[in-house]
């Protein structure tokens, strides 16, 4: 976590994407057949959108959404609208990746399971979790080398 002053915001960095964690929350689109796309009748049109309680570690609510084409055509850019801040997927890579950066987002590829379950396996991956404590190491007046793992101070 990376804190510039106690007035700052604190911001969790996520690939190509800065998640604003001020507010300890997250939404998270996930697809709800699981793949963002369906060949051959193209990308999938219904979305759970997961709010996400970081601080608890909790789904705090969970609602589906039906993106319409013929009023958005982009869905990037209507995930965007719903201020989505990630995508969970089952899909492999793909040149959707693509449209997600544009807009801002991340995605987590290859998950496979029910919503909440790839949603709190996400939260149990995030990369800020591991600063939930720092670990110092360092030398002994005899020399030797020591290592202390101390809670994270919280900022401001």
């Amino acid at each position: 976590m990376k804190t510039q002053s106690p007035e700052d915001k604190r911001v969790l960095t996520v690939p190509d994407r800065t998640l604003n964690t001020a507010s300890d929350k997250a939404l998270i689109a996930v697809p709800y057949y699981g793949s963002l796309s369906h060949p051959p009748s193209g990308l999938t049109r219904i979305y759970f959108l997961v709010n996400v309680d970081l601080a608890e570690m909790k789904i705090a609510e969970l609602s589906l959404q039906v993106w319409n084409p013929k009023k958005e055509p982009n869905l990037f850019r209507w995930l965007r609208q719903v201020e989505t801040d990630g995508v969970i997927c089952s899909d492999s890579p793909s040149k959707y990746e693509v449209g997600l950066k544009a807009e801002g987002m991340w995605v987590q590829w290859g998950q496979e399971g029910e919503v909440h379950e790839v949603v709190h396996r996400w939260m149990r991956s995030r990369p800020d979790r591991a600063q939930s404590s720092r670990t110092c190491t360092f030398t002994r007046p005899d020399g030797s080398r020591a290592t202390e793992t101390k809670p994270a101070s919280k900022p401001g």
